[in-house]
């Protein structure tokens, strides 16, 4: 296998409105299983945390994000939410100080794909709701390791979040700017030397914490 597709498990995300379906590979990139389902939690962002445990757990080498499109290869808010939430898992796996590498990968006919199959496994459509987001994981993740083990090289699009900072709060002694000199700077004692007694810095703004709030109070 090529130097630019390591050796390593990898894993295959499916996002949807209500649940999040979960495949892992082998080491070798052969066969791509279905692992879990995870319950969205757009508002605390528990299944974030619950996914990036999972890289962790794995320790798989790269994660593939289903982007699904329209047929004309058209974006629609599904593409934005696929988005989203690959820049949100980037930003609990920076927080954790895990390096791995989130990739988008282009799907339109997963969830197709994925009813299909459990159709000709013999799993009855009302069993579906339990399996099919996992599957179609499966199926993304297996279009991704069978592409990068044909071309020695990684599928799909980075992903790269920016980098966010916190507001600029007002400073009295400064006038409110983090940059500004503060007063002190301008009277410097002599010493007994004669030289000038040095004055640290200004403190700067702070950038943000790169994740989200966890449901059980803990910050990253």
């Amino acid at each position: 296998m090529s130097g630019g597709f390591a050796r390593g498990r990898r894993m295959g995300v499916d996002v949807g409105l209500a649940r999040v379906g979960v495949a892992l590979s082998d080491p070798d990139g052969i066969l791509a299983t279905p692992l879990t389902t995870l319950r969205r939690d757009p508002q605390k962002g528990f299944d974030v945390k619950l996914l990036a445990g999972l890289v962790h757990e794995h320790d798989a080498v790269a994660v593939y994000v289903g982007l699904p499109r329209s047929l004309d290869g058209g974006e629609n808010t599904s593409t934005a939410m696929a988005r989203d939430y690959a820049s949100a898992l980037v930003r609990r796996l920076r927080a954790k100080g895990w390096a791995v590498p989130v990739r988008l990968i282009d799907e339109r006919l997963s969830t197709v794909d994925a009813h299909r199959a459990l159709l000709e496994a013999g799993v009855a459509r009302r069993h579906h709701m339990d399996k099919v987001d996992q599957v179609a994981a499966a199926t993304i993740l297996q279009s991704a390791v069978d592409r990068g083990r044909a071309t020695g090289a990684e599928p799909g699009t980075p992903v790269d979040p920016p980098v966010h900072h916190t507001a600029t709060t007002a400073v009295p002694h400064n006038g409110g700017d983090p940059d500004a000199e503060p007063p002190a700077a301008a009277h410097r004692a002599a010493g007994p030397s004669g030289a000038e007694d040095a004055v640290p810095p200004p403190d700067r703004a702070r950038e943000a914490p790169l994740t989200t709030t966890d449901p059980d109070g803990e910050h990253s």
